[in-house]
C-alpha cells in the first residue's frame, strides 16, 4: 500500500486580497464574487497526484483571516506547516506592502527554510492593477521568496501556486532525508570505530 503523504499549507495575506477564493478555486474549481471575510480559520482538503513521481499527496489546506485581531491565531497555525502562501491584491499596494510583516511572521514562527511563495491575486483586473508584476518580482527577490500572479476569478495560474509549492516541499524533504542519512552514516561509522 502506498504511504500517505500529509503536507500543511498556510495562505497569509490581508483581508480581501482573495485567499478564500484562491483556495475554493484550487479545491472545488468555482469562484464567487461574495465571500465574507474569514473568521479565524478556515480548513480544507486536497489530495492531488505529484506530476513527477506520480504519487498521491493529500493538501492540508488553512485559510487564515487578514485582520489584525486574529493575527495570534494565524501565528499558532504556522506551526508543523510545510509551507506558506503570502497573497496580496495587485490593485491594493497596502495589501502588497504588509507583504514583508507577514513574511517576518513566518520567518519568526517557524523553522529555517520555510517554503514561502508570494502571490498577486486578481491579475485580470488590469485597469484597477496599482502593484506590477515586477514589483512583485523585486519583492520576493528581497524576501527569498517564489513568485507567481493568479486570477482565483478566471482560474488563471492557481494550480501553478500549488504545484510549485509541493515540488518546492517535497525537493525540500529529500534533501533534508538525504542529509539525515548521511548523518546516520555518518553516526554508525563513528560507533563502529570504538576500540574496545
Amino acid at each position: 500500500m502506498e504511504e500517505e503523504i500529509l503536507y500543511k499549507i498556510i495562505l497569509v495575506g490581508e483581508s480581501g486580497v482573495g485567499k478564500s477564493s484562491i483556495l475554493v478555486r484550487f479545491t472545488d474549481n468555482t469562484f464567487s464574487q461574495h465571500f465574507a471575510p474569514t473568521l479565524g480559520v478556515d480548513f480544507n482538503v486536497k489530495t492531488i497526484r505529484n506530476k513527477e513521481t506520480g504519487q498521491t499527496v493529500k493538501l492540508q489546506l488553512w485559510d487564515t483571516a487578514g485582520q489584525e485581531r486574529f493575527k495570534s491565531i494565524t501565528q499558532t497555525f504556522y506551526r508543523g506547516s510545510h509551507g506558506v502562501i503570502v497573497v496580496y491584491d495587485v490593485t491594493d499596494p497596502k495589501s502588497f506592502e504588509r507583504c514583508k510583516n507577514w513574511v517576518e511572521d513566518i520567518n519568526q514562527y517557524t523553522q529555517d527554510g520555510m517554503i514561502i511563495i508570494l502571490v498577486g491575486n486578481k491579475s485580470d483586473m488590469v485597469a484597477q492593477r496599482k502593484v506590477t508584476f515586477e514589483q512583485g518580482q523585486e519583492m520576493a527577490e528581497q524576501l527569498k521568496t517564489k513568485f507567481l500572479e493568479v486570477s482565483a476569478k478566471e482560474n488563471n495560474g492557481v494550480t501553478q501556486v500549488f504545484d510549485l509549492l509541493v515540488q518546492d516541499i517535497e525537493a525540500t524533504m529529500k534533501n533534508s532525508k538525504v542529509a539525515q542519512n548521511q548523518l546516520n552514516l555518518n553516526s554508525e561509522v563513528g560507533q563502529k570505530r570504538g576500540c574496545c
